[in-house]
């Protein structure tokens, strides 16, 4: 996925940072859909996601947010409550629109209600608990972009980036993750390869 560019081989900063935020401990079950991104099974049951897949994956859905021209147009999503607070800040760097709590259905579809939108691009931290979003998002041929969990559904989503979204230093790091690199592939003055990025890991 780097096309061997050494700036963007996942660095061992990021590793320990994954590592310590338990990104690479899935579900007990598993999705027959997820199970490409499985590393292995531990004796306990716990399925291991392979960190370097969710790191290409980070990239792969950077690409498609960076490539949209008005960065409102794309949808950051979170009825979760571990990831309302990610999203808010991911909004806050890159510009994009936050739904943060509960999601009004026929926000997509229903053009008569005020809070009708149409947006270029979703990103959902748990295709689970954002279903609704996923599966109007689906009816008006919006792409999905979503954190999946090793039992997670893949029905409706695009681009999967898979993780442990059930722990909150997780979704807060990975959500960091993503709006660092698409500051990166922005040009951004304040995030580039060359030095770290200043914003600390919420």
């Amino acid at each position: 996925m780097s096309g061997g560019n050494v700036s963007m081989v996942m660095t061992e900063t990021d590793v320990s940072k994954l590592l310590a935020a338990t990104t690479h401990l899935g579900a007990k079950n598993l999705n027959y859909q997820m199970e490409g991104y499985v590393y292995k099974k531990r004796p306990d049951g716990i399925n291991i996601i392979h960190l370097r897949k969710t790191y290409e994956k980070i990239l792969f859905a950077a690409r498609a947010i960076a490539a949209i021209e008005n960065p409102a147009d794309v949808y950051v999503i979170s009825s979760r409550p571990m990831g309302q607070r990610a999203v808010l800040k991911f909004a806050r760097h890159t510009g994009a629109t936050p739904i943060a709590g509960r999601f009004t259905p026929g926000a997509f579809t229903n053009q008569i209600q005020a809070a009708f939108r149409e947006p270029r691009l979703l990103v959902v931290t748990d295709p689970i608990l954002d279903k609704q979003p996923i599966c109007e998002a689906s009816y008006v041929n919006i792409p999905v972009i979503a954190f999946c969990n090793t039992d997670a559904p893949l029905k409706y989503v695009d681009i999967v980036i898979p993780c442990n979204n059930k722990s909150a230093q997780s979704v807060g790091l990975l959500w960091w993750m993503l709006a660092r690199e698409v500051l990166r592939m922005r040009g951004s003055a304040e995030c580039n390869r060359q030095a770290p990025w200043g914003t600390m890991v919420d």
